[in-house]
């Protein structure tokens, strides 16, 4: 049973997150703290998953993976119960915390059910976590925009170039999903022959639901917990676009060409993977874009692995870009060397010189 388990350590997480508000004081956030220790000290300490067992209940795992919204929603309210009856300073340390919470709880749920896209009930419930999250925007262009574009540099937003700063590409990033998912959206309802500015439109249908949510709070709450829900919103797309940023850091694609499994960077970090029901098995979720997140086979040697979890990397990116950089080096010469094709190669170039 513990194949299942480890998917709801991020669940787990949520109820010690939960916990630790009840608690409230200094006591209760060393108790989250517990959280982002816990994090840390097991990307870089629990070793590397490359299994692929059979499960023979995947109603459990989907269980896991939908537990989490109901979950962030309760940790929201007491945070923003908290804030709104008596603010402490505090509470502020709490806000890059729950903002990674945010980032696995509803932006990475969101990602994982918008892509079934034959099952009604998970799309609206993904796009309901994505529209909490403050990114609607992100179902539409990640399934019709990313999944067809990505390597190429000059139509997927979210493919970053080779010495790009993290920071101004995860704004870039975050605003031209928009532009796009509104460009893929446009063209989808005037094939259908439907007008822009109707309930037909998805975007649309995200941002009210957004402007729902925000309402709600401000109605419920107090201006501190509008301000404080943006700021959560800002942290958890920070992160996930910082996440995009690693998956496909300085790899390119020629247009045209197949998506194989050596455009995109993938981790075997246990902690990771399960964090993120399995994301980091990214070239194979590329490939079979289909497949449920338990399907996903871990990167073999045709691929690219990096040496450590996600949350490392967003950290030294953030922090230490350079030195981020410096180890990610290598690794590109690696894969410009022996996985990039001829014209990859070429393309590459005009990035940076592997040639020394």
């Amino acid at each position: 049973m513990g194949s299942y388990f480890k998917f709801f350590l991020t669940p787990l997480f949520l109820c010690i997150m939960g916990l630790s508000l009840i608690i409230d004081g200094w006591m209760g956030l060393s108790l989250s703290l517990v959280v982002v220790c816990s994090i840390i000290f097991g990307e870089l300490f629990f070793g590397d998953d490359i299994s692929t067992p059979n499960y023979r209940f995947p109603f459990l795992l989907d269980f896991s993976l939908f537990i989490n919204v109901p979950l962030f929603l309760i940790v929201l309210y007491l945070f923003l119960d908290r804030v709104s009856s008596a603010f402490e300073w505090y509470y502020l340390l709490y806000i890059p915390i729950l903002g990674l919470l945010m980032a696995l709880s509803l932006i990475n749920i969101g990602h994982e059910l918008v892509h079934r896209t034959s099952k009604k009930f998970d799309c609206e419930i993904g796009n309901w976590a994505l529209a909490t999250a403050w990114n609607p925007a992100f179902a539409i262009e990640h399934v019709y925009g990313h999944h067809k574009n990505i390597g190429i540099v000059e139509e997927d937003p979210v493919t970053a170039t080779y010495g790009e700063n993290p920071i101004i590409f995860a704004v870039k990033a975050f605003f031209k999903e928009h532009v796009h998912a509104w460009g893929i959206e446009t063209r989808q309802l005037n094939r259908r022959k439907q007008r822009i500015l109707s309930f037909h439109n998805r975007i649309l249908n995200g941002y009210l639901r957004t402007l729902m949510v925000f309402g709600l709070i401000g109605y419920f709450f107090s201006w501190q917990a509008m301000v404080i829900y943006i700021c959560l919103g800002i942290v958890a797309n920070y992160i996930f676009q910082l996440t995009n940023f690693i998956e496909h850091y300085g790899l390119v694609r020629i247009k045209g060409k197949p998506v194989q499994y050596h455009h995109s960077w993938n981790s075997n970090n246990r902690m990771t993977s399960y964090l993120t029901y399995n994301l980091t098995r990214h070239s194979d979720h590329h490939v079979h874009a289909q497949k449920e997140f338990w399907e996903l086979n871990p990167c073999d040697n045709t691929g690219v692995v990096l040496p450590s979890g996600y949350l490392t990397y967003i950290l030294l990116f953030t922090f230490f870009p350079s030195y981020a950089k410096s180890q990610m080096a290598p690794r590109l010469k690696h894969w410009h060397e022996n996985y990039a094709s001829v014209d990859e190669k070429a393309l590459t170039l005009h990035y940076l010189n592997f040639s020394n």
